[in-house]
């Protein structure tokens, strides 16, 4: 049985399904990511998590209970906002007291359990403080520590780092998984983390699974990984991966018993066992697809080699650890990453070719993966 689990749960706004009957175990210990465009649902689902909504229809099981109708102060489970709701006029020690001081814990224990809990995070030299002589990241932990102190079975963290520079972003993405790898091993039970995000570098970096959603409904559930290799929907693979996937549209059509090749933008391209594998699921020598391949399987070389396509240098974009450069075949534009040392300029032709192993399929109208 699953820790936490949602049955069903569906959420109506007037005039609006919010969240459309989404099902989801979340076992002890796990970090799961809710990713996801704004209003796709993902804060809603968090916040009936928490009973800070009433969800229309279906059922939240804790622990084998269900808590469904359980007032949120009831439920064992510590909220962060992305606003943090730190209290200003009440020093770090006092905010993450807070909680334990109204439900009369005495005060030996809660300093306790307080500097414990402050060494946990790095802010034991705050506590003194207030808020407002504070940094981004040291209110963050702060918020943290204050969720933390109450010991819950489930932490609820609704896009905690949105309010944060880049550089602090990362920063504290490796604290997040830091912490949740510390808790998993050494809290007695704590540790359960679900973290909204619109933010795939967040969700791929820190969560355990991550569970796309989209219009209300959970597109995928899936590690990291198998997420970036195996995206299950269209939607899925142009949504995680930076740049995202190219997607081209045309016809797949077998030309022999050991070939395959992709019709678009008057060229073709094989496609190797990949489209083979497409065409003789779908029992037909030609089919309307959508292609999708990510920026980095796909080559850059000389114009005439084997199986290449030629095309224009758009622009080049420096990375850094690469380059992005958009690339243009009879009006259609694409990208592709290489290395910063390729000598490439503007308005030159190029010899492209896709690594076959690495392209997918797509139904153009249904948007799922093919060669699931």
């Amino acid at each position: 049985m699953a820790f936490l689990e949602l049955q069903g749960i569906a959420k109506r706004f007037p005039g609006t399904l919010a969240v459309d009957n989404v099902d989801l175990e979340v076992n002890q210990g796990d970090f799961i990511v809710l990713l996801g465009p704004s209003g796709c649902g993902k804060t809603t689902t968090l916040r009936m998590i928490a009973g800070l909504e009433v969800q229309t229809e279906g059922k939240i099981l804790l622990d084998g209970q269900d808590i469904s109708d359980t007032p949120a102060e009831r439920r064992d489970m510590a909220m962060v906002f992305q606003n943090l709701a730190l209290y200003p006029h009440m020093t770090v020690y006092e905010n993450i007291a807070f909680y334990l001081r109204n439900k009369r814990v005495p005060k030996d224990e809660i300093d306790k359990r307080l500097r414990q809990v402050a060494d946990q995070v790095q802010i034991g030299e705050l506590l003194d403080r207030r808020p407002d002589q504070l940094s981004g990241g040291q209110r963050q932990r702060v918020a943290l520590a204050r969720a933390m102190i109450r010991s819950p079975k489930v932490f609820l963290l609704d896009e905690p780092l949105a309010s944060l520079d880049a550089k602090l972003r990362s920063s504290m993405r490796s604290e997040f998984k830091l912490l949740h790898k510390r808790l998993v091993n050494e809290g007695g039970g704590l540790g359960t983390f679900i973290f909204v995000t619109h933010d795939q570098v967040e969700a791929l970096t820190l969560g355990t699974r991550i569970v796309v959603m989209n219009k209300g409904k959970i597109v995928q559930i899936a590690t990291p990984k198998e997420l970036y290799s195996h995206p299950n929907h269209i939607f899925v693979a142009t949504f995680v991966g930076s740049p995202e996937m190219n997607i081209f549209s045309g016809m797949l059509r077998r030309k022999s018993s050991s070939q395959s090749v992709f019709e678009f933008a008057g060229i073709s391209v094989p496609t190797g066992e990949r489209g083979l594998k497409v065409l003789g699921s779908a029992r037909e020598e030609i089919l309307p697809v959508s292609l999708g391949i990510r920026p980095e399987s796909i080559r850059l070389g000389a114009v005439g080699r084997p199986d290449s396509f030629d095309v224009r240098v758009v622009s080049i974009e420096p990375l850094g650890q690469s380059n992005l450069v958009v690339l243009e075949i009879n009006g259609l534009l694409f990208t592709c990453l290489v290395d910063p040392t390729m000598r490439l300029e503007d308005d030159i032709l190029m010899g492209a070719t896709f690594e076959n192993e690495l392209i997918f399929f797509f139904d153009p109208q249904a948007g799922v993966n093919l060669l699931n």
